[in-house]
C-alpha cells in the first residue's frame, strides 16, 4: 500500500485515514483515489510502449513531451521501472510503502497527463475510464492537493538551490532524493526502491 498525505485506501471521512500533522481536506466523495490511480498506472504501460519503439534519437523530444519534470532523470527504461514498482506498491496489501520524490513526481506527470485527456474526452469515454465520476470533470488540482504532501519537484534548479535548508524544512520540502530530481540525477536501483514502513502511516 501507497502511502500518500491521506489514504487512498479509505474514504476520508474521518480523522483515522489522515497522515498525523494534516489539517481535513476537502474532497471528491464520488472519486476513488485508489482506483483512479491503478488505471492511470495501467494506462501508462502504452505510453511507455510507444515510447520504446520511437527511434532513439526521438526519445529526448519525446520523453520531455511525456514527463515534462522528470524527462531529466533518464529514459524510457527508467520511467518503467518506476512505473513497475508503483503499481506493485499500490497492489501491495500486506505492507505500507514509503515513496520519495522520485516516486512522486512520476505521478504527478503521469496524472497531470491522463487529467487532461480524461477532461477533453467525451461523456461517453469519461464514463468508461472513471464510472463514479458519471461524466464530470476529474479535479486533479484537488487530488495533488489532498493527496501530494509537497510538489517541490515543481521548483527549478536555481529556485530549488537558492533555499536554505531552514527554508526547505519549514516549506516542508523533506521528502528524500528532491535535490537529485530537481537536478536532474539518474536514480540508481536503491532510489527507485519504495520504503516498507511497519507502522500505521495514518492518525
Amino acid at each position: 500500500m501507497l502511502i500518500f498525505k491521506n489514504s487512498i485506501y479509505k474514504q476520508q471521512d474521518d480523522d483515522h485515514n489522515r497522515h498525523p500533522g494534516c489539517s481535513p481536506i476537502e474532497y471528491d466523495s464520488q472519486l476513488n483515489p485508489h482506483n483512479l490511480l491503478s488505471i492511470a498506472l495501467t494506462e501508462e504501460k502504452e505510453v511507455i510502449s510507444f515510447l520504446e519503439r520511437q527511434p532513439r534519437e526521438y526519445w529526448s523530444q519525446d520523453t520531455k513531451k511525456f514527463y515534462p519534470h522528470l524527462h531529466k532523470i533518464g529514459d524510457y527504461l527508467i520511467f518503467d521501472n518506476l512505473l513497475n514498482i508503483l503499481k506493485s506498491g499500490l497492489a501491495d496489501s500486506s505492507s505500507w510503502h514509503k515513496m520519495n520524490t522520485y516516486h512522486f513526481c512520476f505521478l504527478y506527470d503521469v496524472l497531470i497527463r491522463f487529467a487532461f485527456n480524461y477532461n477533453h474526452d467525451s461523456t461517453k469515454g469519461r464514463l468508461e475510464t472513471l464510472p463514479e465520476l458519471k461524466g464530470t470533470p476529474f479535479q486533479i488540482g484537488l487530488f495533488i492537493k489532498n493527496y501530494f504532501f509537497n510538489t517541490v519537484f515543481l521548483l527549478n534548479e536555481d529556485q530549488y538551490n537558492s533555499l536554505t535548508r531552514e527554508k526547505k524544512m519549514e516549506l516542508g520540502y523533506d521528502c528524500p532524493f528532491q535535490f537529485a530530481v530537481i537536478n536532474g540525477l539518474t536514480p540508481t536501483k536503491e532510489e527507485m526502491e519504495l520504503q516498507s514502513s511497519s507502522n500505521y502511516p495514518y492518525s
